[in-house]
């Protein structure tokens, strides 16, 4: 068994399977446990663990962290997608350096109105665990826009995802195996 300082990167995924799109992270961690990676990556189902996430990063505070969750990213009133070619409709895919996350304020991402989905909020985790360890967790956030910025989108009881998520998992997984 290897030991958790041998792990150089660990892939986090995020999300409620049962609720359809926002379980993107979890469906992504799913269809990469069927592949084949090196000894020195982990790959965790986080769920909803929210601030139980604390002790996995306590665990591999040493390690890159590649995190997949879904977001709800809304484009800025005063900008048109089509002039920055950012991607707000629904399957967009945001690669976030997760020193971004520590600095929201100062962020280029500020703007495009990022949402997480869950009760306790990634940032609010990474924040916590920044003030009680002293430490920051490196990597990045691998995140997929679940809704539609064009109209009123909600999320529905499926343990499936949209067709449109669905066809978005094989880019998603290889952005990941790119950061590994």
């Amino acid at each position: 068994m290897i030991k958790p300082a041998d792990i150089k990167t660990v892939i986090l995924g995020i999300g409620n399977i049962l609720l359809g799109d926002e379980g993107i992270g979890i469906h992504v961690i799913k269809r990469i446990k069927k592949t084949t990676l090196a000894d020195s990556v982990e790959v965790i189902d986080g769920a909803t663990a929210g601030f139980g996430l604390l002790p996995i990063f306590k665990t591999y505070q040493n390690s890159k962290f590649i995190i997949v969750d879904a977001l709800k990213v809304t484009s800025p009133d005063n900008q048109s997608s089509k002039s920055e070619n950012i991607g707000y409709e629904k399957g967009g895919i945001y690669k976030i350096p997760l020193t971004d996350i520590y600095d929201l304020c100062s962020s280029n991402y500020l703007k495009y109105g990022f949402t997480s989905l869950h009760q306790t909020g990634l940032i609010d985790v990474l924040s916590l665990f920044h003030a009680t360890y002293k430490t920051k967790i490196t990597g990045y956030i691998i995140g997929v826009n679940i809704f539609d910025s064009k109209k009123d989108s909600t999320l529905s009881f499926s343990m499936n995802l949209s067709p449109q998520i669905e066809k978005k998992v094989p880019e998603i997984i290889k952005i990941v195996k790119k950061l590994i």
